[in-house]
């Protein structure tokens, strides 16, 4: 593991940047300070990016890459919202040890495949992701002690954010940045990850959401750039079902929308059915017919709201108190996606009756520029087919004719939607028993994906696509 401080001074932070709606970039210019100060363009996910991963952390286990991805791309961008170019050396991100280099390939560039166009945000502001080598942590927990070796005396700079249960303006951040106080908080800066302590953790187990969870916060917060225009399509898979699935998690009558499913009905992800890959996650719903008929003497069937939220989010409605509530469904554990394109995911169900009406439709949390004050909005329901193959269903984030308040509720959304959202939930209702195989749950910056979706298709599509911004 390269052990290296990426940033040597202070920096002082006026004033917050300006919401993180990210727009990604092709290239990206950077100055070789480990080459006499020359300057070079390179692609920017496709070799910038593997680059900065190999050298600042080659090493270190794969959910470690993963989040060391994450942390260069935020840091880049938040580098150049003022700056045309950024630096090749420990004062920005260490590229290479002297000009233009090709993609290392690997593990290095699986890592920003896996991660592409992510990036971390608090409260739509954009974080300066600062991460040091810091302390070889011998604790399992990823936090080290004052017996722990730091060779490069950086430990001093690490934030245990997380343990340390520190949310919201309560999280002042690392001392390589201007710190904060909670009346006068300095949100860019939200602490720094270790290097060290994050390949521990992986080693441990842990995905990349948890490890820049950790060092970040609670509240920190996934979002997805947007795509360029005229490029093709990008497509970006939520979950799969695979290893790391951290999307789904929660018990399948959790939610309080879940009405008339019986005992013996569950979610869990399953090798019986795989669209692509080995896993899928099986839903079994017992219909409770009796239950149903006594509620009104009408037999409405049942419906689910299948949660998305992963399990260590928190609500940002309680980050001011730092009191962790439950983040099934909320934004805050949540890859945060613009309302352009379509969200699509596959589905295998058995036979049943054909009386079943079996039918399911989308949830979103949207917002225009506070997620603190989403609106829950809802699909159209589609008919599900029964006949035991796998079947694609999606919705365009582009047609408003699709989205009202979810569960009709007006207190709960308007039928509009602004510029960014998550995905809150998957519902489905029918009126009998159901078996039902979910998987490759993703997004697509096209709002129409064909069935199947072969790179021709997309590529042609991504062509022919206009991008326009909500409201």
């Amino acid at each position: 593991m390269l052990v290296r401080l990426i940033w040597l001074g202070l920096v002082l932070f006026v004033s917050p940047v300006a919401a993180a709606i990210v727009d990604g970039i092709g290239e990206i210019t950077v100055r070789d300070d480990s080459g006499g100060g020359t300057f070079f363009t390179v692609d920017f996910e496709g070799n910038y990016l593997p680059n900065v991963v190999l050298r600042e952390n080659g090493a270190a286990s794969f959910e470690a890459l993963k989040a060391q991805a994450v942390a260069a791309r935020t840091f880049a961008y938040y580098k150049l919202r003022g700056n045309s170019f950024i630096r090749n050396g420990t004062s920005d991100q260490v590229y290479s040890l002297g000009g233009p280099q090709p993609n290392p390939g690997g593990r290095w560039e699986a890592a920003v495949r896996a991660t592409e166009g992510e990036f971390l945000s608090f409260n739509k502001i954009l974080t300066a992701t600062f991460y040091v080598a810091g302390a070889i942590p011998s604790s399992s927990s990823g936090v080290a002690t004052g017996s722990d070796p730091d060779p490069t005396n950086t430990e001093r700079f690490v934030t245990y954010t997380f343990a340390n249960n520190k949310l919201g303006p309560n999280n002042t951040g690392s001392t390589l940045g201007f710190v904060g106080t909670p009346s006068n908080p300095n949100y860019p800066n939200r602490g720094a990850m270790s290097q060290n302590g994050s390949d521990k953790l992986s080693d441990g187990g842990a995905f990349y959401q948890d490890i820049l969870k950790f060092y970040y916060g609670g509240d920190i917060q996934l979002g997805l750039v947007n795509p360029l225009p005229g490029q093709p399509p990008m497509l970006k898979t939520l979950t799969g079902f695979e290893a790391g699935n951290e999307h789904f998690v929660r018990a399948i009558n959790f939610a309080g929308q879940t009405s008339n499913v019986g005992s013996g009905s569950s979610a869990a992800v399953s090798q019986q059915e795989a669209q692509s890959g080995a896993s899928s996650q099986k839903l079994t719903i017992n219909y409770d017919h009796a239950g149903d008929l006594a509620d009104n003497g009408v037999q409405d069937g049942f419906t689910v709201r299948h949660l998305s939220g992963v399990a260590n989010g928190r609500q940002l409605s309680n980050i001011t108190s730092g009191t962790p509530t439950n983040p099934a469904g909320n934004p805050v554990g949540n890859l945060v996606l613009p309302t352009e394109g379509s969200i699509v995911f596959w589905l295998l169900v058995e036979p049943v009756a054909t009386n079943a009406n079996l039918q399911v439709a989308i949830a979103i949390d949207e917002w225009e520029n506070d997620v603190a004050n989403s609106d829950l909005e809802q699909s159209t329901y589609l008919d599900i087919i029964t006949d035991g193959q796998w079947h694609q269903y999606q919705w365009s984030l582009n047609d408003d004719s699709l989205w009202f308040p979810a569960f009709g509720a007006s207190s709960l959304g308007d039928g509009l939607l602004g510029q960014s959202m998550t995905v809150d939930s998957i519902l489905f209702r029918g009126q009998s028993d159901a078996v039902i195989y979910l998987d490759n749950v993703f997004y697509s910056s096209v709002s129409a994906v064909p069935e199947p979706s072969t790179t021709l298709a997309l590529l042609t599509l991504g062509l022919a696509a206009v991008w326009r911004r909500r409201r």
